[in-house]
Protein backbone atom coordinates (compact mmCIF):
# COMPACT_ATOMS: atom_id res chain seq x y z
CA UNK A 1 0.00 0.00 0.00
CA UNK A 2 1.23 3.45 -1.31
CA UNK A 3 0.92 6.15 1.50
CA UNK A 4 0.93 9.83 -0.07
CA UNK A 5 3.37 12.02 1.93
CA UNK A 6 1.40 15.11 3.61
CA UNK A 7 1.83 18.45 2.10
CA UNK A 8 3.80 21.07 4.46
CA UNK A 9 1.28 23.66 4.34
CA UNK A 10 -1.41 20.97 4.84
CA UNK A 11 -0.23 19.45 8.06
CA UNK A 12 0.82 23.27 9.35
CA UNK A 13 -3.48 23.88 8.62
CA UNK A 14 -4.33 20.00 10.01
CA UNK A 15 -1.95 21.74 13.15
CA UNK A 16 -3.54 24.80 13.63
CA UNK A 17 -7.10 23.63 13.04
CA UNK A 18 -6.55 20.83 16.10
CA UNK A 19 -5.35 23.54 18.39
CA UNK A 20 -8.76 25.85 17.81
CA UNK A 21 -10.58 22.50 19.79
CA UNK A 22 -8.33 22.38 22.14
CA UNK A 23 -9.52 24.47 25.73
CA UNK A 24 -7.85 27.44 26.39
CA UNK A 25 -4.64 27.18 28.31
CA UNK A 26 -5.31 23.97 30.17
CA UNK A 27 -8.03 21.68 30.45
CA UNK A 28 -8.15 23.54 34.04
CA UNK A 29 -8.79 26.80 33.30
CA UNK A 30 -12.10 27.82 33.29
CA UNK A 31 -14.94 31.31 33.44
CA UNK A 32 -15.46 29.79 36.39
CA UNK A 33 -12.26 28.69 37.61
CA UNK A 34 -11.52 32.52 36.67
CA UNK A 35 -14.06 33.70 39.36
CA UNK A 36 -13.01 31.71 42.11
CA UNK A 37 -9.83 33.18 42.02
CA UNK A 38 -10.98 36.56 41.88
CA UNK A 39 -12.98 35.75 44.82
CA UNK A 40 -10.01 34.69 46.75
CA UNK A 41 -8.03 38.09 45.51
CA UNK A 42 -5.86 36.42 43.15
CA UNK A 43 -7.30 39.23 40.16
CA UNK A 44 -3.98 38.74 38.04
CA UNK A 45 -4.33 34.47 37.72
CA UNK A 46 -8.52 35.68 37.03
CA UNK A 47 -7.21 37.67 34.07
CA UNK A 48 -4.62 35.23 32.58
CA UNK A 49 -7.77 32.28 32.97
CA UNK A 50 -10.28 34.56 30.92
CA UNK A 51 -7.91 36.11 28.45
CA UNK A 52 -8.42 33.09 26.42
CA UNK A 53 -11.83 33.02 26.66
CA UNK A 54 -12.21 36.42 25.64
CA UNK A 55 -10.11 35.67 22.64
CA UNK A 56 -12.93 33.08 21.64
CA UNK A 57 -15.91 35.57 22.17
CA UNK A 58 -16.80 34.42 25.34
CA UNK A 59 -19.39 37.00 26.83
CA UNK A 60 -18.83 36.49 30.16
CA UNK A 61 -14.83 36.40 30.16
CA UNK A 62 -15.53 40.15 28.74
CA UNK A 63 -17.75 41.15 30.66
CA UNK A 64 -15.41 40.22 33.77
CA UNK A 65 -12.06 41.32 31.86
CA UNK A 66 -14.04 44.83 31.83
CA UNK A 67 -15.14 44.27 35.00
CA UNK A 68 -11.05 44.50 35.92
CA UNK A 69 -10.30 47.36 33.91
CA UNK A 70 -13.29 49.66 35.15
CA UNK A 71 -11.71 48.58 38.91
CA UNK A 72 -8.15 48.02 38.15
CA UNK A 73 -7.85 45.23 39.86
CA UNK A 74 -5.21 43.07 38.42
CA UNK A 75 -4.58 45.61 35.98
CA UNK A 76 -4.27 49.68 35.93
CA UNK A 77 -7.61 51.42 36.17
CA UNK A 78 -8.60 51.59 32.37
CA UNK A 79 -11.97 52.55 31.11
CA UNK A 80 -11.90 53.10 27.36
CA UNK A 81 -10.09 49.27 27.90
CA UNK A 82 -13.57 48.55 30.31
CA UNK A 83 -15.60 50.03 27.46
CA UNK A 84 -13.96 47.67 24.73
CA UNK A 85 -14.39 44.52 26.86
CA UNK A 86 -17.84 45.91 27.94
CA UNK A 87 -18.67 46.50 24.34
CA UNK A 88 -17.53 43.19 22.78
CA UNK A 89 -19.99 41.24 25.44
CA UNK A 90 -22.94 43.27 25.24
CA UNK A 91 -23.09 42.99 21.42
CA UNK A 92 -23.15 39.36 22.16
CA UNK A 93 -26.22 39.78 24.46
CA UNK A 94 -25.27 40.06 27.94
CA UNK A 95 -27.49 42.33 30.27
CA UNK A 96 -24.65 43.04 32.47
CA UNK A 97 -22.31 44.66 30.14
CA UNK A 98 -25.28 46.51 28.51
CA UNK A 99 -26.07 48.18 31.79
CA UNK A 100 -22.21 48.40 32.75
CA UNK A 101 -21.49 50.07 29.25
CA UNK A 102 -24.62 52.40 29.74
CA UNK A 103 -23.69 54.25 33.40
CA UNK A 104 -20.15 54.68 32.04
CA UNK A 105 -21.21 56.63 28.59
CA UNK A 106 -24.10 58.16 31.45
CA UNK A 107 -21.51 59.14 33.98
CA UNK A 108 -18.84 60.56 31.62
CA UNK A 109 -16.12 57.69 32.23
CA UNK A 110 -14.59 58.05 28.71
CA UNK A 111 -14.63 61.41 27.49
CA UNK A 112 -17.81 63.76 27.86
CA UNK A 113 -20.95 62.41 29.34
CA UNK A 114 -23.15 60.29 26.37
CA UNK A 115 -26.93 60.30 27.14
CA UNK A 116 -27.18 59.22 23.80
CA UNK A 117 -25.19 55.93 23.54
CA UNK A 118 -26.05 55.35 27.73
CA UNK A 119 -30.22 55.46 26.95
CA UNK A 120 -29.11 52.80 23.60
CA UNK A 121 -27.54 50.45 26.12
CA UNK A 122 -29.34 50.70 29.04
CA UNK A 123 -32.92 50.34 27.36
CA UNK A 124 -31.48 47.09 25.90
CA UNK A 125 -30.32 45.66 29.71
CA UNK A 126 -34.00 46.72 30.89
CA UNK A 127 -36.01 45.14 28.28
CA UNK A 128 -34.53 42.40 28.95
CA UNK A 129 -35.06 42.74 33.13
CA UNK A 130 -32.16 44.58 34.84
CA UNK A 131 -33.79 46.38 37.30
CA UNK A 132 -30.86 48.98 37.63
CA UNK A 133 -31.27 49.69 34.06
CA UNK A 134 -34.78 50.03 34.32
CA UNK A 135 -34.27 52.49 37.25
CA UNK A 136 -32.10 54.58 35.05
CA UNK A 137 -34.10 54.31 31.90
CA UNK A 138 -36.96 55.83 33.93
CA UNK A 139 -34.77 58.51 35.14
CA UNK A 140 -33.87 59.81 31.56
CA UNK A 141 -37.28 59.17 30.75
CA UNK A 142 -38.08 61.64 33.79
CA UNK A 143 -35.55 64.24 32.76
CA UNK A 144 -36.26 64.13 29.35
CA UNK A 145 -32.22 62.73 28.69
CA UNK A 146 -31.78 61.25 24.88
CA UNK A 147 -35.15 60.82 25.10
CA UNK A 148 -38.18 63.18 25.12
CA UNK A 149 -39.63 63.45 28.70
CA UNK A 150 -42.16 60.90 29.26
CA UNK A 151 -44.05 60.85 32.75
CA UNK A 152 -46.02 57.73 31.51
CA UNK A 153 -42.78 55.96 30.45
CA UNK A 154 -40.89 56.91 33.11
CA UNK A 155 -43.42 55.56 36.09
CA UNK A 156 -43.58 52.30 33.63
CA UNK A 157 -40.19 51.65 34.07
CA UNK A 158 -39.43 52.50 37.66
CA UNK A 159 -42.37 50.70 38.73
CA UNK A 160 -41.02 47.30 37.20
CA UNK A 161 -37.53 48.26 38.89
CA UNK A 162 -39.86 48.81 42.09
CA UNK A 163 -41.34 45.34 41.93
CA UNK A 164 -38.00 43.81 42.63
CA UNK A 165 -38.05 45.77 45.97
CA UNK A 166 -34.95 48.15 44.80
CA UNK A 167 -35.47 50.75 47.55
CA UNK A 168 -33.92 53.69 44.95
CA UNK A 169 -36.95 52.72 42.72
CA UNK A 170 -39.70 52.39 45.46
CA UNK A 171 -38.97 55.92 46.61
CA UNK A 172 -38.35 57.50 42.72
CA UNK A 173 -42.30 55.69 42.58
CA UNK A 174 -43.51 57.67 45.10
CA UNK A 175 -42.26 61.21 44.05
CA UNK A 176 -43.30 60.54 40.75
CA UNK A 177 -46.73 59.51 42.47
CA UNK A 178 -46.86 62.77 43.71
CA UNK A 179 -46.66 64.79 40.14
CA UNK A 180 -49.11 62.11 38.32
CA UNK A 181 -53.26 62.14 38.32
CA UNK A 182 -54.59 58.81 38.97
CA UNK A 183 -55.33 58.56 35.09
CA UNK A 184 -51.86 58.86 34.31
CA UNK A 185 -50.35 56.37 37.10
CA UNK A 186 -53.27 53.57 35.96
CA UNK A 187 -51.82 54.32 32.28
CA UNK A 188 -48.19 53.59 33.20
CA UNK A 189 -49.34 50.63 35.35
CA UNK A 190 -50.56 48.99 32.58
CA UNK A 191 -47.47 50.33 29.85
CA UNK A 192 -45.30 48.73 32.00
CA UNK A 193 -45.55 44.82 31.42
CA UNK A 194 -45.76 45.78 27.52
CA UNK A 195 -41.97 46.90 27.63
CA UNK A 196 -40.31 43.94 28.76
CA UNK A 197 -39.19 41.12 26.26
CA UNK A 198 -40.62 38.11 25.97
CA UNK A 199 -37.81 36.30 25.33
CA UNK A 200 -35.78 37.45 28.86
CA UNK A 201 -31.05 36.22 28.29
CA UNK A 202 -30.62 36.84 31.67
CA UNK A 203 -27.32 36.16 32.28
CA UNK A 204 -25.07 33.33 34.33
CA UNK A 205 -24.31 35.44 37.42
CA UNK A 206 -22.55 32.31 38.59
CA UNK A 207 -19.43 32.86 35.63
CA UNK A 208 -19.75 37.08 36.61
CA UNK A 209 -17.53 39.45 38.80
CA UNK A 210 -19.63 41.52 41.04
CA UNK A 211 -19.36 45.01 40.77
CA UNK A 212 -17.43 46.26 43.84
CA UNK A 213 -17.28 50.19 43.25
CA UNK A 214 -20.38 52.90 42.86
CA UNK A 215 -20.79 55.80 40.20
CA UNK A 216 -22.36 59.14 41.99
CA UNK A 217 -25.65 59.36 41.20
CA UNK A 218 -26.80 61.82 38.41
CA UNK A 219 -28.17 64.79 39.73
CA UNK A 220 -32.02 65.46 38.23
CA UNK A 221 -35.18 66.38 40.00
CA UNK A 222 -35.89 62.58 41.02
CA UNK A 223 -32.95 62.98 43.32
CA UNK A 224 -30.75 60.32 44.05
CA UNK A 225 -32.84 57.66 42.65
CA UNK A 226 -29.76 55.80 40.56
CA UNK A 227 -28.70 52.92 42.50
CA UNK A 228 -24.71 52.32 42.19
CA UNK A 229 -23.32 49.89 40.43
CA UNK A 230 -22.26 47.94 43.53
CA UNK A 231 -24.39 45.56 44.54
CA UNK A 232 -24.38 46.34 49.15
CA UNK A 233 -21.95 48.81 60.18
CA UNK A 234 -23.74 49.09 62.57
CA UNK A 235 -25.35 45.34 63.59
CA UNK A 236 -28.11 44.18 65.35
CA UNK A 237 -28.11 41.69 68.12
CA UNK A 238 -28.39 37.89 66.42
CA UNK A 239 -30.94 36.25 67.00
CA UNK A 240 -30.82 34.27 70.39
CA UNK A 241 -29.78 30.55 69.98
CA UNK A 242 -28.75 31.33 66.65
CA UNK A 243 -24.84 29.72 66.39
CA UNK A 244 -23.74 29.62 62.73
CA UNK A 245 -20.64 31.02 62.41
CA UNK A 246 -20.38 34.45 60.25
CA UNK A 247 -18.17 33.31 57.45
CA UNK A 248 -20.20 34.19 54.76
CA UNK A 249 -22.99 36.63 54.20
CA UNK A 250 -25.85 37.45 51.68
CA UNK A 251 -25.59 41.25 50.34
CA UNK A 252 -28.57 42.89 49.11
CA UNK A 253 -27.69 46.34 47.73
CA UNK A 254 -25.50 48.99 48.42
CA UNK A 255 -27.20 52.82 49.72
CA UNK A 256 -25.64 56.54 49.97
CA UNK A 257 -27.34 57.05 53.77
CA UNK A 258 -27.06 54.55 56.40
CA UNK A 259 -31.11 55.75 56.99
CA UNK A 260 -31.77 54.54 53.55
CA UNK A 261 -30.30 50.90 54.41
CA UNK A 262 -32.13 50.68 57.32
CA UNK A 263 -35.31 51.54 55.75
CA UNK A 264 -34.17 48.43 53.16
CA UNK A 265 -33.73 46.29 55.66
CA UNK A 266 -37.04 47.05 57.11
CA UNK A 267 -38.90 46.45 53.71
CA UNK A 268 -36.91 43.11 53.40
CA UNK A 269 -38.00 42.03 56.98
CA UNK A 270 -41.45 42.85 55.98
CA UNK A 271 -41.67 41.33 52.50
CA UNK A 272 -39.51 38.08 53.73
CA UNK A 273 -40.61 37.64 57.13
CA UNK A 274 -40.16 33.78 56.74
CA UNK A 275 -36.76 33.76 54.77
CA UNK A 276 -35.63 36.88 57.20
CA UNK A 277 -36.08 34.63 60.08
CA UNK A 278 -33.11 33.76 62.36
CA UNK A 279 -31.32 35.88 60.02
CA UNK A 280 -29.04 39.37 61.30
CA UNK A 281 -29.45 42.14 58.96
CA UNK A 282 -25.95 44.38 58.77
CA UNK A 283 -25.12 47.41 57.22
CA UNK A 284 -21.81 47.79 56.63
CA UNK A 285 -19.75 51.20 56.43
CA UNK A 286 -17.59 51.18 53.51
CA UNK A 287 -15.45 54.04 52.67
CA UNK A 288 -14.57 54.39 49.07
CA UNK A 289 -12.80 57.45 48.97
CA UNK A 290 -13.05 59.49 46.41
CA UNK A 291 -16.30 58.18 45.21
CA UNK A 292 -17.93 58.39 48.68
CA UNK A 293 -19.42 56.47 51.54
CA UNK A 294 -21.65 53.79 51.13
CA UNK A 295 -23.37 51.47 54.01
CA UNK A 296 -24.00 47.66 52.25
CA UNK A 297 -26.81 45.64 53.50
CA UNK A 298 -25.95 42.21 54.35
CA UNK A 299 -27.81 39.39 55.73
CA UNK A 300 -25.40 37.09 58.24
CA UNK A 301 -24.43 34.56 59.31
CA UNK A 302 -23.77 31.39 57.20
CA UNK A 303 -21.16 29.01 58.24
CA UNK A 304 -20.99 27.32 54.61
CA UNK A 305 -20.65 29.27 51.33
CA UNK A 306 -23.14 26.47 49.91
CA UNK A 307 -25.67 27.50 52.72
CA UNK A 308 -25.08 31.03 51.65
CA UNK A 309 -25.70 30.77 48.28
CA UNK A 310 -28.91 28.58 48.36
CA UNK A 311 -30.25 31.15 50.51
CA UNK A 312 -29.56 33.47 48.18
CA UNK A 313 -30.87 31.83 45.42
CA UNK A 314 -34.41 31.54 47.34
CA UNK A 315 -34.05 35.23 47.53
CA UNK A 316 -33.45 35.56 43.73
CA UNK A 317 -36.60 33.40 42.74
CA UNK A 318 -38.54 36.20 45.15
CA UNK A 319 -37.05 38.49 42.33
CA UNK A 320 -34.75 40.09 45.29
CA UNK A 321 -31.21 40.82 43.84
CA UNK A 322 -28.56 39.42 45.84
CA UNK A 323 -24.37 37.58 46.15
CA UNK A 324 -22.70 35.80 48.25
CA UNK A 325 -20.18 36.97 50.19
CA UNK A 326 -16.73 36.72 52.79
CA UNK A 327 -17.85 38.10 55.78
CA UNK A 328 -15.65 41.04 56.29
Amino acid sequence: MTISPVKPHLLSIAIISAGLLLPPQSTYATVAGGVYAYEKGNYQQARAEWLPYAALGNPNALYNLGQLSRMGRGTEQDFIKAEAYYLRAAEKGHVGAQRNLGTLYYFGRINAVDHARAFNWLIKAATSGDIKSQLMTGTMYFNGEATEKDNIRAYAWIFLSSQSGLTRAINALDKLTAVMTPEEVIQARNLAPTLISNQLSPDDVGLMVRQQEADNPPSSTLNNIIPETIAPPISETPPVGHSAADNYRVQIASFSTETTAKKALKILQDKFPKLLDGRQGNIEYVDLGKKGIFYRLQLSPFNRKSDAQEYCRKLQENNQNCYVIKSP
